[in-house]
């Protein structure tokens, strides 16, 4: 039987062995974006190390801190319109209602952040940055074209097509903030680097999807739009607070400590976020999708989420466990010995991160079961608690503030996953005993990491080498040898990932 056409223009894979199709789509999504990922971030890494080589902690913290605020304006640039056509499966007509939206609201709060960069630059805590904000309000209209095409990637499942559009941004940005950088161009080669990535994501997004829009897309109609905002509106609103929960400290140190110390702040959280908080957010492009599809099976909903859970506790604890035992000899090898202040506010965050990934998950099944208002209120309580922990954390210095996260991610990971637990109807000895090996492995490679670089003579670099092949080891005999679930779930992932098509 053949394929149909989607509302898109994308072809359909018959609907046979849904169970099977949809595990083996769910690897495949995760193998795509995870190449994606590790290509993006490496090439990410590189442009970091460069640039805070070449431009030093105060001007590296200002420019990151006006992008800050375009990373929260961007997650509700269309009030979750786009992310509403996942969850709906909607027709042609409601992707032209999306997609102007989308474009409507980006120049919107293109138009508004340039008028209002002074007073906003001044609520960040530095008049410094308002050129900046002035010259980055030009993203979010850029931006605003490549959105939908992006989204429609997601909605089927096509990930082997966005590996391009992500790794597109990623080149990009790198390369011509390093080139600017290079020529003198200062902080400005991060702002352009910015400017230059969006604009190509959404030449390249629209180069890998079959849907044109209608002549009229313009044309907006309520009845179009109303079904959308309707889930797109606490969808949007709970992304935006999120994204505000995972920068707010930014602020808060900008603020409370000056530019310099921020710059510190930056690095030290730059290398969980790029190694293991951002990997979580890739999973969750996959994940979103996939759980929507299979709300209506809850015994199989139940499974694919607790094997996720053990999966990604197993790589988000161990690494940052092991990030956080070898950060006194990273930080100077990677950024070099001028960087050593930012240390011991990576351990923390290392540790902040590992109990973030214990939470990860909850909003994507909570989306998927259509109660993104539930997810909104985790948030707001989040939210609630993080800002005067921080503010009150800023009189022991970055190290306070680093250590005030960790200590709040602990807290609503236990809240998140008993809430996780009720609306699947999974019992707590459930989800204690799928993340047990990872906790159990990652303070144990982390213990050897520290013990074997203290040991070990040499320079920075050997103890470094030595102390991660150390936790290398100890972390897969525990999570290999001990855990006969850990390797059921690693098997299964490698036959699905052996059995997938090429294809799409």
């Amino acid at each position: 039987m053949r394929a149909g056409p989607r509302a898109d223009g994308n072809a359909v894979a018959p609907a046979a062995d849904g169970s099977d199709r949809l595990t083996r789509a769910t690897v495949s999504g995760v193998a795509w974006q995870g190449m994606a990922f590790v290509l993006g971030r490496l090439l990410v890494l590189v442009a970091t190390v460069v640039l805070a080589r070449l431009l030093g902690p105060e001007e590296f913290g200002l420019v990151s801190l006006a992008l800050v605020f375009v990373g929260v304006v961007e997650v509700m640039a269309d009030f979750g319109v786009s992310q509403a056509l996942i969850y709906h499966q909607n027709s042609r007509r409601a992707v032209d209602a999306a997609l102007a939206f989308t474009v409507v609201s980006g120049f919107l709060l293109g138009a508004a952040t340039a008028v209002a960069a002074p007073y906003l630059a001044q609520a960040l805590g530095d008049p410094a940055i308002t050129d900046f904000l002035r010259v980055l309000a030009l993203s979010f209209a850029l931006s605003s074209f490549g959105i939908v095409p992006d989204v429609l990637l997601r909605r089927d499942l096509l990930f082997r097509r966005r590996t391009a559009v992500q790794l597109s941004s990623s080149v990009t940005r790198g390369a011509v903030a390093i080139v600017l950088a290079l020529l003198g161009a200062g902080a400005w080669s991060l702002v352009y680097g910015q400017l230059a990535a969006v604009t190509v994501m959404s030449v390249v997004a629209w180069t890998r999807v079959s849907y044109r829009p209608d002549l009229r897309w313009w044309r907006l109609r309520w009845t179009d739009v109303r079904p959308l905002l309707a889930f797109g509106a606490p969808t949007a609103a709970n992304g935006v607070l999120s994204t505000i929960i995972l920068n707010i400290d930014y602020v808060v140190v900008s603020r409370a400590l000056g530019a310099t110390a921020l710059g510190f702040y930056l690095l030290a959280f730059r290398l969980p976020e790029m190694v293991i908080v951002s990997v979580f957010q890739v999973l969750s492009s996959v994940v979103f999708p996939v759980f929507r599809r299979a709300r209506d099976d809850p015994p199989r909903l139940r499974r694919g989420y607790l094997r996720m859970f053990r999966l990604q506790t197993m790589y988000g604890v161990v690494l940052g466990c092991v990030l956080a035992a070898m950060a006194p000899y990273l930080v100077p090898v990677v950024f070099g010995p001028g960087w050593e202040p930012a240390v011991p506010a990576l351990q923390a965050l290392a540790i902040y991160a590992a109990f973030r990934s214990l939470g990860m998950g909850v909003v994507d099944v909570l989306k998927a079961m259509g109660r993104p208002g539930l997810a909104l209120g985790l948030s707001v309580a989040r939210f609630t608690v993080l800002v005067p922990a921080l503010v009150l954390a800023t009189a022991y210095g970055i190290e306070g503030v680093a250590v005030t996260q960790a200590v709040v991610a602990m807290l609503f990971a236990l809240v998140m996953q008993v809430i996780a637990g009720r609306v699947l109807g999974i019992r707590p000895v459930q989800l204690l005993v799928a993340c047990a090996p990872a906790v159990s492995g990652g303070v144990a490679a982390a213990a050897c990491a520290a013990v074997t670089a203290a040991l070990v003579p040499g320079s920075d670099l050997v103890r470094l080498v030595a102390g991660l092949a150390a936790a290398a080891v100890v972390a897969a005999v525990i999570l290999l040898g001990l855990s006969a679930q850990t390797r059921r779930d690693l098997r299964s992932v490698l036959r699905r990932g052996a059995e997938v098509s090429p294809g799409g």
